[in-house]
């Protein structure tokens, strides 16, 4: 049997309410559960941003990004990315990396100095591939299954240049509008 992948050429990143990635993440991440089990304990901190990537006004992919440090990390500014989603049909056309960019850009402009996941056995080679590295060994998240806990290393500080460089990028391709304070700005 031969998958059909729905071919896109138009995508847009941009953040979104909690709401619009419940369902994305039930259909991928949580098949077969309850639709509560799609709403996490971080969904509600003050920091959490919820990006979703659409073609066509339609809702493709998701991932969420916030601040939460890890106990083998410790650094502070560590940044997690979380419920990374996109629909079977729109897999390998590269919105999973324009997700997890935008995710990286964002903990950039947050200072962050690592940002983590726990990556699914299916999805470590896809992280591997930017720049992530397993931390540890293999474990279970009951009713989901095997997992590794990845990492990529941001840096500690970005000068202002980078820090704009990528402010402007963001705002440029209309990924993500960063709320930018006047003091990092000159």
């Amino acid at each position: 049997m031969q998958l059909r992948r729905q071919a896109v050429t138009d995508i847009l990143v941009e953040s979104v309410r909690l709401e619009e990635v419940i369902d994305i993440r039930h259909q991928v991440l949580r098949q077969g559960q309850a639709r509560s089990s799609c709403y996490f304990p971080e969904d509600s901190f003050k920091k959490t941003i919820h990006f979703a990537a659409k073609s066509e006004d339609k809702i493709i992919g998701c991932a969420s990004v916030y601040k939460e440090s890890h106990p083998d990390f410790t650094l502070k500014q560590s940044w997690r990315i979380r419920g990374m989603a996109v629909l079977p049909d729109y897999q390998g056309q590269n919105i999973g990396t324009q997700l997890l960019e935008t995710c990286i850009n964002h903990a950039i402009l947050q200072k962050a100095a690592v940002i983590w996941c726990n990556a699914r056995i299916n999805a470590v080679q896809f992280y591997k591939n930017a720049g992530f590295k397993i931390i540890g060994d293999e474990f279970e998240i009951e009713n989901i299954g095997p997992h590794y806990l990845m990492a990529k290393n941001l840096g500690i500080h970005i000068g202002q240049s980078r820090f704009v460089e990528i402010a402007k990028k963001l705002m440029l391709s209309k990924k993500h509008i960063p709320i930018i304070n006047n003091k990092n700005c000159s």
